[in-house]
C-alpha cells in the first residue's frame, strides 16, 4: 500500500501498490536517492491481512508521540496520543474503505 507521508489518514489517499505504480515511484524517486528532497511524501506500508482484533472483532491503532533527544545520556519526551478503534467488524473479505465524515 502507499499512502500520504503528511496530511493523509483515516485511510484518505491510500492506493494500492502494483508493479507499474511501483516502477513509477522507483524511477520518480531515482531507486531511493531522492527520498527527502521531493515535496510528495509517501510511506510504503505492506498490508497487515491478519490484524490484532479486540473487543468484538474491530481492529483499532494507537499513536503516541516520542522524542528521543540523545543517548549518552538518555533523554527521552514522550507524549501522550490517542487510540481509535473501528465501530465496525472486521470483515477480512470487504474490500470497503470506510472513511469519517
Amino acid at each position: 500500500m502507499i499512502k500520504p507521508g503528511n496530511g493523509g489518514h483515516q485511510g484518505k489517499g491510500i492506493e494500492v501498490l502494483n508493479d507499474e505504480y511501483e516502477r513509477e515511484i522507483l524511477e520518480e524517486y531515482s531507486h531511493g536517492r531522492l527520498c527527502g528532497l521531493k515535496p510528495k511524501k509517501l510511506i510504503a506500508q505492506k498490508y497487515v491481512s491478519n490484524p490484532l482484533l479486540i473487543y468484538d472483532k474491530q481492529k483499532f491503532d494507537f499513536r503516541v508521540y516520542v522524542l528521543i533527544a540523545s543517548t549518552n545520556p538518555l533523554i527521552v519526551f514522550y507524549r501522550d496520543g490517542f487510540l481509535r478503534v473501528s465501530l465496525r467488524k472486521y470483515n477480512p473479505l470487504s474490500s470497503d474503505v470506510i472513511h469519517s465524515p
